[in-house]
């Protein structure tokens, strides 16, 4: 019979290549069974990684989707927000004008005038509101503020109606520096662009389109009737109290007639919020969907790993006693 020895140097190699598999073979075991998936990818799959990337490549889409969609939602929280603080200043205006009477006095008149002043000065800051560095009622000029200071807009319409006696040729200045083309709120009022922002681009076919700007009429209606009686304030037809209190309820009747206007422009506004609102829960609830696939095909049997890492810590006891008996063999005990 014959032999075939092993010298030492190969013995402990031999040795400590068995070592380093089973440790390797542990190390991933036990990977396994804290992710619960698979560490070898490629052997799951024979190289063949086309669906993983697929589904990768869905994810990092629909990701980018739901990003927008967010961004999105804040645009359109924030100007439903805006538009409703409009809103209530301009409910709170028409209350206060409609009660001036003829008889109405000059400290009433000036109350009144200075109480709608600062409902003006509102309604420009909430025109004027930014997300994220971005003005919302500015188009695609979203670097600055949609609209002048309301302390400018009111100077350049005192330079407008200068020489007016009557209330009604206040209102013809004022309405001429709103609404014609090219005019006063066009050149020096709307600092923003008239290109209407991009619409958001929330899924491979939707988009989230909010084009509102406060260039828009049912706005220069609403800064109109809110600048009508805020110029009172300012010295329109003084020492004339029955056109003052005459444009006051003009401004008020201005107001009255815009508030459907705004109503219907939160609507509009609403109509998109919800549309953003089932686009994004689609985006989620497939996000979700794809997880589970991509989770159900790189998984592992967490029974069988366990069980294989067992056997491994066993092997690898075994190999440590045998290891550490022979460390303590010598000559001696080898003749006895």
């Amino acid at each position: 019979m014959s032999y075939i020895s092993i010298g030492d140097m190969a013995q402990t190699y031999m040795i400590r290549r068995q070592n380093t598999q089973l440790e390797t073979t542990a190390t991933r075991l036990a990977q396994e069974l804290s992710t619960g998936r698979t560490s070898d990818v490629a052997k799951r799959f024979s190289g063949d990684f086309t669906m993983v990337s697929s589904i990768e490549t869905s994810l990092k889409s629909l990701e980018a989707y739901k990003s927008a969609t967010n961004e999105a939602a804040h645009f359109a929280t924030s100007m439903q927000t805006s538009l409703e603080r409009v809103q209530h200043q301009t409910t709170a205006a028409v209350s206060a004008l409609l009660l001036t009477g003829n008889s109405a006095s000059q400290t009433q008149i000036q109350n009144t005038a200075s109480d709608v002043r600062q409902k003006f000065d509102a309604v420009v800051s909430a025109l004027n509101t930014q997300v994220g560095g971005r003005s919302i009622f500015a188009g695609v000029a979203t670097d600055g503020p949609a609209l002048a200071s309301a302390d400018s807009i009111l100077a350049d319409l005192q330079i407008a109606i200068a020489g007016q006696t009557t209330a009604a040729g206040v209102e013809t200045a004022v309405d001429n520096w709103f609404n014609t083309p090219g005019g006063g709120f066009e050149t020096s009022g709307y600092l923003g662009s008239s290109t209407p922002l991009a619409p958001f681009k929330i899924g491979v076919t939707q988009e989230a389109d909010l084009p509102f700007t406060a260039a828009n009429s049912t706005v220069r209606d609403t800064l109109k009737g809110l600048a009508l009686a805020a110029l009172v304030s300012e010295g329109a037809l003084a020492g004339d109290l029955s056109e003052q209190a005459l444009l006051l309820r003009n401004a008020g009747n201005e107001l009255l007639s815009v508030q459907d206007k705004q109503t219907e422009m939160r609507a509009g506004v609403g109509t998109v919020e919800a549309q953003i609102d089932t686009v994004f829960a689609q985006t989620v609830s497939e996000i979700s969907g794809l997880e589970i696939v991509k989770s159900e095909l790189l998984s592992v049997d967490l029974y069988g790993a366990a069980s294989e890492l067992e056997e491994v810590q066993t092997q690898l006891e075994t190999l440590y006693a045998l290891t550490a008996r022979m460390s303590r063999l010598s000559l001696v005990d080898f003749l006895r």
